[in-house]
């Protein structure tokens, strides 16, 4: 083997393991209860260890940013070890958050630190936090803005009534940006199309620029073909799988751990590609394969979307917006991707070479590694 592929090999694998190791960054979750003798509670659903490395949703995964190496080794902590860590951080949080109740700033007073398991290593823990705040006067308006430098965040509010489901819808907070003040005797009602539109975001973004699982699939069967009618038998039974298993899993018909899921997720991203090295590909084989991955990916995205504790009213909004939001993410990579092999084409160049051959041996490489470390961990 000469010099140069030894090299290229060498940057691949490097690739490849840094793509293993990585965590998607999560935007916290923070749910704030008006109780009946003006105590406020707070419960933050976070990253602990991203937030202690300050490292925000600006960054696809962790292995993006500068303090990766820290995160690494705070994730790998036994919940004790991390809890006592955060002792020593948690005065720089705090002064990250700015909660106001009738417009002034309030001081939260730590409850209760619910860290999860080490677990499993390549999805990122959970941990919650909860602080009490003890406002002088009865609440009528609130504010919340979380620290810019964690960046996305959501945020929703209750008055809390035993046995009533008295939430707010979620309100998503890009970048930091302030929730502005919300009136608590006469909230702004949130319309069924705000609220769609807010899950059409939340949809796309779980895509672009956080799932790259989800990602190097669609580009592996995007890949396949540059004729429409097969790229559109695939991509639709690709979608009617996933939006049926999100669906069942958001009603808790279907429910999969992730140490299943998560490997499968990876081989059939690795499977998808291989097919491509086929010089005859069945189209009739390839769409049932594709169903079948969808039906995995789904149960991956019902993951997420359930930690929105979604009201009952809005639950079929929610999931067509989220599920809009997504095959919008679809559609952008497949036309990316043909755009490309088109181009190629029209330079009479050979896309196959060039382009196909070589990316699906990358995304079939980097599948394989997923699964097998995902099984592993």
């Amino acid at each position: 083997m000469g010099k140069n592929k030894i090299k290229l090999l060498a940057v691949v694998l490097m690739f490849i393991s840094a793509c293993s190791q990585a965590d998607v960054v999560k935007p916290a979750l923070i749910e704030v209860s008006i109780m009946h003798d003006q105590l406020i509670e707070i419960e933050i659903d976070l990253s602990l260890e991203a937030a202690m490395t300050g490292i925000g949703t600006q960054y696809k995964k962790t292995t993006d940013a500068p303090n990766s190496a820290r995160y690494d080794e705070l994730r790998a902590l036994e919940p004790l070890q991390l809890r006592q860590r955060f002792a020593q951080f948690e005065t720089k949080f705090l002064q990250s958050l700015v909660f106001k109740v009738n417009g002034q700033v309030q001081q939260l007073n730590l409850t209760e630190v619910n860290i999860d398991i080490v677990g499993y290593k390549k999805r990122p823990r959970k941990t919650i936090l909860t602080y009490r705040v003890y406002p002088q006067h009865w609440a009528e308006t609130l504010s919340w803005q979380y620290g810019q430098i964690y960046g996305d965040s959501a945020w929703r509010w209750q008055v809390y009534k035993k046995d009533e489901y008295n939430w707010s819808q979620w309100q998503w907070l890009r970048d930091g940006a302030p929730s502005g003040v919300i009136e608590l005797e006469h909230p702004k009602p949130v319309s069924a199309y705000q609220r769609f539109m807010a899950f059409v975001s939340i949809g796309f973004d779980h895509v672009i620029p956080l799932g790259w699982d989800h990602i190097l699939f669609i580009i592996g069967m995007a890949l396949s073909s540059l004729l429409w009618r097969k790229l559109l038998i695939l991509v639709t039974s690709f979608t009617l799988a996933h939006t049926l298993t999100l669906g069942l899993a958001m009603l808790g018909v279907v429910e999969i751990s992730a140490r299943i899921v998560e490997p499968l997720i990876a081989f059939s991203i690795a499977y998808v590609a291989i097919e491509n090295l086929l010089i005859k590909q069945s189209i009739k084989r390839k769409s049932i394969v594709v169903f079948v991955f969808g039906l995995i990916h789904g149960l991956g995205f019902a993951t997420m979307l359930k930690s929105f504790e979604i009201a009952p009213n809005s639950f079929v909004t929610t999931l067509i917006g989220f599920n809009i939001g997504v095959e919008l993410a679809q559609v952008l990579i497949v036309l990316s991707v043909v755009s490309v092999l088109l181009i190629l084409r029209k330079l009479t160049l050979d896309e196959r070479q060039l382009v196909v051959l070589p990316v699906s041996i990358f995304i079939a490489l980097i599948g394989c590694w997923w699964g097998v470390e995902r099984l592993i961990g």
